[in-house]
């Protein structure tokens, strides 16, 4: 009756952008070893003893605090896929997305959240690039969960820190905005330089994924933020371009990649 466990705050989003925090809550535990060593003390030699409970308090891992600034979305970008084995991958990726704080100053890695992708954690083989040919194996279509969340992360002004192309631009996302993975080979991160926390929602609906990145208006300075790329299709350039009040304020050239072939679906 007093053991409870702690519940994490959160954030939803409604159709309309609107952003609803949710409290955490914090759990209770009692050192029941302890307790256990006591009364295995006493009643040997006939004791009854009189023992103040006195539960420990369980902090959740996201705690209210942590979301209190969150106010709207910063970004928002979606990507659409065929159901099937591939479209599973995905959907199943997407759902380690979900519900993510990362901290002012810290370092998102893709690998570390999403883990593994392996048959014993869900992952069907499906369509995936291995040293420039299409193939089978397990986890195709995770790459575009780390293409929607590149995206995302670029439009509410988060710095990438690791990224790398894939051999053929891909047909989910325009050329120069994709990011691919690899379990223990290519890793996919960014930094939160923002003044404050964002959250991660992450939505899929069986062909399409959602990534919503929420956080506090401000941060923004009242910029908008939009991505252009200039070049060919097999060498884009990236920029991203912020803007206020109709006036662009800055242009940051972000990369160059090199493809090899036309377009592919990963």
């Amino acid at each position: 009756e007093i053991h409870t466990e702690p519940v994490n705050a959160f954030c939803s989003v409604d159709a309309s952008g609107n952003v609803y925090p949710y409290p955490g809550i914090i759990g209770r535990k009692l050192d029941t070893e302890t307790l256990q060593e006591k009364i295995e003390t006493s009643l040997p030699r006939f004791e009854l003893p009189q023992l103040t409970l006195q539960p420990l308090e369980q902090p959740p891992f996201i705690k209210t605090e942590d979301i209190a600034g969150i106010d709207t979305v910063l970004a928002v970008y979606t990507t659409t896929f065929y159901p099937g084995e591939r479209g599973e991958n995905i959907a199943l990726a997407a759902s380690r997305l979900d519900n993510i704080l990362i901290k002012s100053g810290n370092e998102f890695s893709f690998n570390d959240t999403v883990g593994p992708r392996t048959a014993k954690a869900g992952y069907n083989n499906a369509g995936v690039i291995i040293e420039g040919r299409m193939e089978q194996d397990i986890g195709g279509g995770v790459c575009q969960v780390s293409s929607t969340l590149y995206n995302a992360i670029l439009l509410a002004g988060l710095t990438p820190t690791v990224r790398t192309a894939h051999f053929y631009p891909s047909a989910y996302c325009p050329p120069g905005l994709d990011a691919t993975v690899a379990d223990g080979l290519i890793d996919f991160r960014f930094r939160n330089s923002l003044k404050h926390n964002v959250y991660l929602r992450s939505v899929t609906d069986g062909s399409s994924l959602t990534i919503y990145v929420l956080g506090t208006r401000a941060d923004l300075n009242g910029n908008t933020i939009r991505l252009e790329t200039d070049g060919s299709l097999l060498s884009p350039s990236v920029y991203r371009i912020y803007s206020k009040n109709g006036e662009i304020t800055e242009r940051e050239f972000l990369h160059t990649d090199d493809y090899s072939e036309p377009v592919a679906g990963q």
